[in-house]
């Protein structure tokens, strides 16, 4: 099946092997090597999460045409087209693409140093940089409302409104914190009104193992899995970046002591991140740089515990109150990140980029 599906791009005039490749678990994908020729990366697309593939198509497209022109030396893994000409192969209602493999790289699933932590920022802050100035029309959604805070407040209230009387009842001093946090929509809501950030073509997913390493010198080689690459604001890069690789715990941790930034990670990534878009960033960007951290990480938490008072019906749970900790873990994040990562943190940091 999946030889029928490769003779889109193909000639198996040569030897192929094929064989399953990496721990996502959204998409299937698989390592196609051919003999005495570059590797590849074939995906067949999980609809069901990702409801509009050619939407996700159309975006790398436009970024890597964008790209091509403005540093031709630069990797980033868009589409190879199909014998017909098209980057996305719908075959029997599945979506399949084909990508470059990376030869000599990997990706870790666990950030181990602040230098890990520089280099994956400054990946994605090089990848920000080369969008800068990319035309904006004819990019969409990938999912809508994904980073939207307004909404997922909504989504919160709308959570509370609908959970059981027990479930709302454990989760009470979880729900006073969130609540007593909307201030955090309000500046997001101000941002919006007032066209304080200029719209940037960001990832959008900036967790560690969507960066690919030199296997050697251990330097960022590019950012993967560009299913996310869609209109936002850069607070949801930086935000996320600072959201998973400064804590001390992941967030499935119930270590609820060792849950806290580190501040040696925090200042490595920002430092890899500005030395890629320092010069971009606007004056109102710079300003908000210490609130991408607070806007990420009760995002986060705000959907952890929507999803708990609904029932665990998105994140998959290994226990029954597994949402709940992964709440009461970032708000514990969050009250670390307030308490010791001041606006004034981060001017000290530009100043010393300065």
């Amino acid at each position: 099946m999946k030889a029928g599906i490769l003779d889109n791009w193909i000639d198996f005039s040569e030897e192929i092997e094929l064989k399953r490749f990496g721990s996502g678990h959204i998409h299937q994908t698989f390592l196609v090597k051919i003999r005495n020729k570059p590797a590849y990366i074939l995906q067949k697309l999980n609809t069901s999460i990702f409801g509009l593939p050619e939407v996700i198509s159309k975006n790398i497209e436009l970024a890597s045409d964008f790209l091509s022109k403005k540093d031709p030396e630069y990797r980033f893994p868009g589409a190879e087209l199909t014998r017909s000409g098209e980057p996305l192969l719908i075959e029997n209602g599945e979506h399949w693409r084909l990508s470059r493999f990376i030869e000599n790289s990997y990706s870790p699933d666990v950030l181990e140093s602040p230098q890990q932590a520089f280099e994956a920022a400054k990946a994605f802050g090089k990848l920000s940089r080369l969008l800068h100035g990319i035309p904006m029309d004819g990019f969409r959604e990938t999912i809508p409302d994904f980073h939207n805070l307004h909404f997922r407040y909504f989504q919160f209230e709308q959570a509370m409104v609908n959970t059981s009387t027990q479930r709302l009842k454990k989760a009470e001093e979880l729900v006073e914190f969130y609540k007593d946090q909307k201030t955090l929509v309000d500046v997001f809501d101000k941002i919006n009104s007032d066209n304080l950030l200029p719209p940037r073509i960001q990832h959008h997913d900036t967790k560690i193992n969507n960066v690919l390493f030199d296997n050697k010198t251990h330097k960022a080689l590019a950012v993967c899995d560009l299913d996310t690459l869609m209109p936002g604001y850069f607070i949801s890069d930086l935000g996320d970046m600072i959201r998973t690789y400064t804590s001390a715990e992941n967030e499935d941790s119930t270590r609820w002591n060792e849950v806290k930034i580190r501040t040696p990670f925090l200042e490595a990534l920002l430092q890899g991140y500005l030395s890629e878009m320092e010069n971009v960033l606007t004056t109102d960007e710079r300003y908000y740089l210490s609130y991408a951290g607070e806007f990420m990480i009760y995002m986060q938490g705000l959907r952890f515990l929507s999803d708990y008072l609904n029932g665990d019906i998105y994140y998959p749970v290994k226990y029954e109150q597994h949402n709940y900790d992964r709440a009461k873990n970032q708000m514990i994040l969050l009250q670390n990140y307030q308490e010791g990562y001041s606006r004034n943190f981060f001017e000290e940091i530009l100043q010393k980029k300065d």
